[in-house]
């Protein structure tokens, strides 16, 4: 039954949507429903046409609000059941065509491992190829480099097993913005999912000669954004083994440090003491993008200048193996090891030593931290620890802390304005307005809006540093997409009313999105959230 507004579709042309909302390219369908490639291209442009739209992204958007509006009563009165735009990464992996069945198995059964063990989503295709989707259940800075991991460790596995594969397998990392149906307090429903990014990856397996991967412009940004590094040519495709040499650094792109100078002084006053001998203790503190990895790197500068032996780590994060790098020689290595090395210094050797994302160490870990800071203090050693806030829930006594805030409307300004590659004219002005009073006040925010072509656009990278910051807390995406759909702030009674769910049960969700700092309450009582460009990713994403 079709209901009003709706558009009907011919049962063939409703079996070729649905392929195409699996990512299906038009030779797929064909095979798939063994008609010719022409009849397909046919019913396209008639689908196409019935649903008013341009291209196959919007048109397997809108399959997906037709299964929404098909699916079962209980789906649609759920307020449980969110339409949302997410950032996500594609990996896809193809054997040659020639693979037999035990080959297929062991992709496909490694692949559908993997998805289960890191929140990605699995689908299998005909031509023995399959592809993992990360970022759909949950959205962290490291998927792509996760991603270009995982395709490695799979790689290693599938020439372990069958070593005649050598050479032959292709694979590539696309990225983009999925549609997908989520849960309230997040993952994916299961009920519908699209993206251009995985037709991308299809298209790009397609073109990718065996034995290499290749990456589209749009992963090769992420991994830009936040650290991928090892291999320069990560534009073209590569050989697949060369991605054994690929790592996650946490080095992002250079740039201008702008309005730090209050807090360097009490960080570079450190330094000066530790060359005359005098350790201490220094606890960085800061939110994604308020430039702590920058201020280490000037730091670990500083102390070289200085003639200072200096160790600079940074974490890495679990899903990547965890431990710590070594940013200097590249190098990985056990928190033990890293810890045993500072403790075996000789006393009064100058010694200064920096451990940036000190957030991701476990508990344990950060404690055996401070206690061998403690330790080599007495002989002289400087220690700094870099950190997302809460870094020194467990800080000894007699240790600096530096809390990176947001920067003032000058420093933005400074900063916009070195970072704006435009001529002077009112639309330069107009665009540097719009980017400061967006980014308010934090320096990667801006940064991204203004490597734009279109600033006012939302970037990839900007969209999952958002969506990694938010996704962890498991917050009720239904109160934050009704205070992202009222500018002004919108009461938590309202939202009871258009929830329908208890004032009491709101009231807890809303306390635990305020004390994540996501949401805020005015003093009118009015919720709103606490930074302008939170509010826009979430208004980004709604699609229902």
């Amino acid at each position: 039954m079709t209901l009003p507004g709706q558009v009907e579709l011919t049962p063939r042309q409703q079996q070729i949507l649905q392929l195409l909302q699996a990512g299906k390219v038009n030779k797929e369908v064909a095979r798939e429903l063994d008609i010719g490639l022409g009849t397909v291209k046919q019913h396209i442009v008639a689908i196409f046409r019935k649903l008013n739209v341009r291209n196959r992204t919007a048109a397997a958007f809108r399959n997906m609000d037709r299964q929404v509006t098909d699916a079962p009563a209980s789906l649609i009165q759920s307020p449980k059941i969110l339409l949302s735009a997410r950032p996500c990464v594609v990996l896809g992996i193809a054997l040659p065509p020639n693979s037999d069945s035990a080959m297929v198995r062991q992709l496909y059964g490694q692949m559908a491992s993997l998805s289960s063990a890191h929140d990605a989503i699995f689908l299998t295709r005909q031509g023995q190829a399959g592809e993992l989707i990360f970022g759909v259940n949950k959205v962290t800075e490291y998927d792509a480099a996760l991603a270009l991991h995982l395709a490695s460790q799979i790689l290693e596995t599938m020439i372990g097993s069958f070593p005649a594969l050598a050479g032959k397998v292709r694979g590539c990392l696309t990225a983009g913005i999925g549609f997908a149906s989520m849960r309230r307090y997040g993952g994916w429903s299961g009920e519908a999912i699209a993206s251009a990014a995985i037709s991308a990856a299809r298209d790009l397996l397609q073109i990718t000669q065996a034995g290499f991967f290749t990456c589209d412009q749009p992963a090769r940004d992420l991994c830009e954004a936040f650290g991928v590094s090892g291999i320069p040519q990560l534009g073209e495709a590569l050989p697949f083994e060369a991605l054994a040499s690929m790592q996650w650094s946490g080095e992002r792109t250079a740039r201008p440090l702008v309005g730090r100078s209050q807090e360097l002084k009490v960080l570079q006053a450190a330094i000066k003491r530790a060359t005359l001998g005098k350790g201490s203790i220094v606890i960085l503190e800061g939110e994604m993008g308020m430039g702590k990895s920058r201020i280490c790197q000037a730091l670990h500068e500083l102390g070289l200048a200085r003639n200072l032996k200096t160790r600079f780590y940074r974490r890495l994060p679990n899903v990547l193996g965890s431990g710590l790098l070594d940013v200097v020689r590249g190098e990985h290595h056990g928190v033990d090891r890293c810890i045993a090395e500072v403790r075996s210094q000789a006393p009064q050797t100058r010694h200064f030593v920096i451990v940036d994302d000190f957030h991701l160490l476990e508990p344990q870990e950060q404690a055996a931290w401070f206690e061998a800071a403690i330790q080599g203090r007495a002989k002289g050693l400087l220690t700094l620890f870099a950190g997302r806030k809460g870094s020194g829930r467990t800080t000894p006594p007699d240790v600096e802390q530096v809390r990176l805030s947001r920067l003032g409307v000058h420093h933005m300004q400074a900063l916009i304005r070195q970072a704006l590659d435009m001529p002077a004219g009112k639309k330069r002005s107009s665009i540097m307005q719009t980017i400061l009073d967006t980014s308010t006040g934090v320096p990667l925010f801006a940064l991204e809006m203004a490597r734009m072509p279109d600033p006012i656009k939302l970037s990839l990278p900007l969209m999952v540093a958002v969506h990694s910051r938010i996704d962890k807390f498991g917050l009720d995406n239904s109160v934050l997409r009704l205070v992202a759909s009222n500018q002004g702030g919108i009461a938590i009674d309202r939202i009871a009313e258009l929830t329908g769910d208890p004032l009491d049960t709101l009231r807890a969700q809303v306390d635990r999105a305020t004390a994540t700092g996501v949401l805020t309450q005015q003093v009118d009582g009015m919720l709103t959230f606490t930074h302008p460009m939170i509010r826009r990713v979430i208004a980004n994403s709604i699609m229902d």
